[in-house]
């Protein structure tokens, strides 16, 4: 089915930027960071025993984070034999794109986190660090964090949701399951990371934003020449 340009941003950029909104809102009001980090930290008794864990720091955290990479290498190595295979060069734009996307929006992830210094759950002192707790609002104006914010290690799942778009330019079926996928991968990633104490859930909500948003404005930029005349994208 054929959609018009509109359609096309309203489903992939209005719609996704109200939901951001109001969950950032309702989260903020509801004090749910706050709320889950306190479940979280009690059922490990009062402390994140659950941190250096082997499965959640090396199987999800270290094996999540070498998966992403790897995958990452591979579409890389694709995008060079596309330069020298004829099968293959007929994608070498939608390649460098899926390369693109996914690496910049880690890029972008890293540059945020460094920049921001917004605290992990574990530097309060609620949760056994030395910091007085605060929201991730009154953090932004305080950024006085070891920089935990958006969440790094979602991204190595979030960041995958340029497969989306490149099923996408393709209107291929299979974009569902790169979008599932990736989905599922980050919110795996994110929640080990909070019951490490290592994000709050707003973290993640906002690494999958960021996400999402860097991948839709590289689709546009890399294929805004396919909405001249019409929009192939639904």
């Amino acid at each position: 089915m054929i959609v018009s340009p509109n359609r096309f941003l309203a489903s992939h950029f209005l719609i996704p930027l109200v939901t951001l909104v109001v969950l950032s809102i309702a989260i903020d009001i509801a004090d749910i960071d706050r709320l889950m980090a306190d479940y979280f930290y009690a059922i490990q008794g009062n402390s994140w025993t659950w941190k250096d864990s082997w499965l959640t720091e090396v199987f999800f955290h270290k094996g999540g984070r070498s998966a992403s990479i790897v995958l990452a290498l591979i579409s890389l190595v694709l995008l060079g034999l596309s330069f020298f295979n004829l099968t293959l060069a007929a994608h070498k734009k939608p390649l460098l794109y899926l390369f693109l996307a996914t690496a910049g929006s880690s890029l972008l992830i890293g540059f945020l986190k460094s920049s921001l210094a917004i605290s992990c759950p574990w530097e309060f002192n609620r949760y056994g660090g030395q910091l007085v707790y605060k929201s991730v609002v009154e953090q932004l104006l305080l950024r006085n964090g070891a920089g935990c914010f958006p969440a790094g290690h979602a991204s190595a799942g979030y960041a995958w949701i340029s497969s989306y778009f490149f099923g996408l330019y393709y209107q291929s079926r299979w974009r569902w399951v790169g979008l599932g996928a990736s989905m599922i991968a980050g919110a795996v990633f994110g929640f080990v990371q909070q019951i490490r104490g290592a994000h709050f859930i707003s973290h993640d909500l906002w690494t999958l934003a960021i996400c999402w948003f860097f991948s839709l404005a590289l689709f546009l930029f890399f294929f805004k020449e396919k909405s001249k005349n019409q929009s192939p994208w639904n």
